[in-house]
């Protein structure tokens, strides 16, 4: 029998709790980061019921969990039994990483800030200047309109099925950031030139994720260009129709697979105060990738979520 000393009175620990977790790559990725950075931290997943919310969170602050991220439906609850929560948390109206220094807790969002590097790295180019089309206007929308207006962003073109969620969130970046957000409906006239012009296009819907593969927010595949930068936060399927459709007009296309990956990472530089070099990044997202692949094959129903 070969003894097994992964864990031990010393190791520390990290967290998820949402409901339902099961689906969550979260522990493969944070376990492996510490294994490779040869850290003696272990994360775990936790369903957590709505009701025991507060217990939950209570408890991992006295068990000493250095850290815990957050999932649906939890992101925007947990904020009330956060002790301190970031400005930017609080604008997009979510947190997703909690961290305990010395008995307190304190809420981030790094959604936003995945999106951002995901961004970056694959388009090489970032949002000072841009026209952006954003659609969709819940969770992932606000995080991510509030990090497009925070850098420079020229105009966002909003667009949802529910038009008052839409002014909500308008509201909240103009009232609060500056005034760049216009609402509109798909069936605009005024839309539609909105989206040609416009120099990347978001998806922040679920339109479109495994199994639903033949639905997709926009309809038209000709609105789009050779001159756009087309992203989809779903990456599973790798491509979904929205990008199909953008692809053969000629767009640069990118998934959601990098924002997951760079979230992810975000949290866990915040937990531990780590910085990952360029070409650690590189060589941990080529082996995330691939865990992800294999994970997809076997549960072709994975969530495209945390």
């Amino acid at each position: 029998m070969k003894i097994d000393v992964r864990v031990t009175g010393k190791t520390q620990l990290l967290g998820l709790i949402g409901n339902p977790v099961e689906h969550s790559i979260s522990p493969e990725l944070h376990n492996s980061l510490s294994s490779y950075l040869g850290y003696d931290i272990v994360y775990v997943p936790l369903k957590v019921e709505k009701q025991d919310l507060g217990t939950v969170v209570n408890a991992l602050k006295c068990l000493g969990f250095i850290g815990f991220n957050v999932t649906i439906p939890f992101k925007r609850e947990i904020m009330k039994y956060i002790d301190e929560n970031t400005k930017e948390a609080i604008l997009m109206g979510a947190v997703n990483t909690v961290k305990n220094i010395d008995g307190r807790l304190f809420g981030y969002n790094t959604d936003a800030e995945g999106f951002a590097r995901s961004f970056k790295e694959e388009a090489g180019v970032g949002f000072s200047g841009k026209k952006v089309v954003l659609i969709g206007a819940g969770g992932v929308a606000r995080s991510i309109a509030v990090k497009l207006a925070k850098e420079g962003a020229e105009k966002i073109s909003l667009v949802n099925r529910t038009t008052l969620k839409a002014i909500e969130l308008a509201d909240v970046v103009n009232e609060n950031i500056r005034e760049i957000v216009q609402v509109y409906n798909f069936n605009d006239k005024t839309f539609m030139m909105a989206f040609e012009e416009s120099d990347i296009i978001i998806n922040t819907t679920s339109l479109g994720m495994f199994p639903d593969v033949d639905n997709t927010p926009v309809k038209k595949r000709n609105c789009f260009n050779s001159n756009q930068i087309v992203y989809d936060v779903i990456y599973n399927p790798v491509k979904t129709r929205f990008l199909l459709d953008a692809e053969k007009m000629g767009a640069k296309v990118i998934n959601g697979l990098g924002m997951l990956f760079y979230q992810g990472i975000s949290a866990y530089e915040i937990w531990t105060g780590v910085k990952f070099s360029e070409e650690d990044l590189r060589l941990i997202f080529d082996s995330f990738k691939k865990i992800l692949t294999e994970l997809c094959k076997k549960s072709p129903n994975l969530l495209g979520g945390r």
